[in-house]
């Protein structure tokens, strides 16, 4: 079976969500680096010595586990150039004969790693090259891996339930278990038996349980309707936290760092929106109109809101104002949910 057991091994080193257990707060632009630690935005390559950045060997599960983060914990002084080296990155410039192909930008080196995102940041003339960059999207009876920044869409061997029990939404626990949720009830991934198996009923009356996200505590919630609940990993029995006003579950729903919870809501005919919700007494609040509707899967991931509709159009979404900017747009693809993967 392809790549699952990948997942069920590396997640110990990070939690997951449908989101997103190392997700952000705040967007980042392309030149910046999210700081997991303050919680801010700095520019790639010139980590000041409390961004929490590791040094040379050791890796951040908490950001890309992937990538090995260099000692750069002296910030270039652009004001005493060496003219070979204007960036002061540690490499010199093509026309004195270096390989750093942008010596005006201390984030772009060959003395750097690559990181997930737009930029050739080793400038090895490939973004994102040695590295994997995707995250887990599902259709009714197909698993995917999406890599945003590619813009491709590769289908896992992983079956599907179908049925009765299709799953609606997915998510990793944070000792490496896959869970996923149907309208009957709570499902896990048996690995030895390459097949989904039911942990069991909800107990009470969920309606359409069609979001799911997992936090670092490994606490199971689900948004149904107007409602939200909290689910037991080890028995299925569901636990109602509240109702969430003039709010309905879209398709997802999504928790960060800090385990704050989010969802996309639908109203009639309208666009989906952004909103939080009081773990609580889980009433919503809404953030925003995202301009995209049936936005099914959600995802926080290399410092960026992912969402994934059922036109099977990739979106990022603006955590201030929860505005959707179209991505890419898989042709035949109607995404159900999303769920993170360590890398992220």
């Amino acid at each position: 079976m392809k790549n699952i057991s990948w997942l069920v091994v590396s997640i110990l080193l990070v939690g997951a969500c449908s989101d997103d257990k190392t997700g952000v707060s705040i967007p980042c632009t392309d030149d910046e680096l999210y700081d997991q630690v303050n919680d801010v935005c700095v520019p790639r390559g010139v980590p000041t010595p409390d961004v929490g950045l590791p040094d040379v060997g050791e890796t951040d599960a908490g950001d890309n586990t992937n990538n090995t983060v260099p000692d750069m914990d002296v910030v270039p002084d652009m004001n005493q150039p060496n003219p070979c080296d204007r960036d002061n990155d540690g490499a010199e410039a093509i026309s004195c004969g270096g390989d750093d192909c942008d010596d005006s930008a201390p984030y772009l080196s060959p003395l750097l790693p690559e990181f997930c995102d737009d930029i050739d940041n080793d400038c090895s003339g490939v973004n994102n090259d040695g590295i994997d960059c995707s995250f887990f999207a599902h259709s009714n009876d197909k698993l995917y891996r999406v890599d945003p920044f590619a813009k491709t869409i590769v289908e896992e061997t992983t079956p599907m339930p179908r049925g009765a029990d299709t799953l609606q939404d997915i998510d990793t626990h944070p000792d490496g278990r896959l869970f996923g949720v149907s309208r009957t009830g709570l499902f896990r991934f048996d690995e030895p038996g390459n097949k989904w198996v039911k942990v069991g009923d909800f107990g009470i009356e969920v309606g359409d349980p069609n979001g799911m996200a997992i936090d670092q505590g490994g606490a199971v919630l689900i948004t149904a309707g107007s409602q939200t609940f909290e689910v037991d990993a080890e028995t299925g029995v569901a636990t109602l936290l509240g109702d969430m006003g003039d709010f309905y579950s879209s398709g997802d729903c999504v928790v960060n760092k800090y385990d704050t919870l989010y969802m996309t809501s639908k109203r009639d005919m309208e666009d989906d929106s952004l909103i939080s919700i009081n773990r609580e007494t889980g009433a919503g609040t809404q953030i925003g109109i995202t301009g995209f509707r049936k936005i099914y899967g959600l995802t926080f991931a290399w410092g960026k809101l992912w969402g994934l509709n059922d036109q099977g159009q990739l979106i990022t979404i603006d955590l201030r104002t929860g505005a959707g900017t179209l991505e890419q747009t898989f042709e035949g693809v109607r995404f159900f949910g999303a769920a993170s993967t360590p890398n992220r």
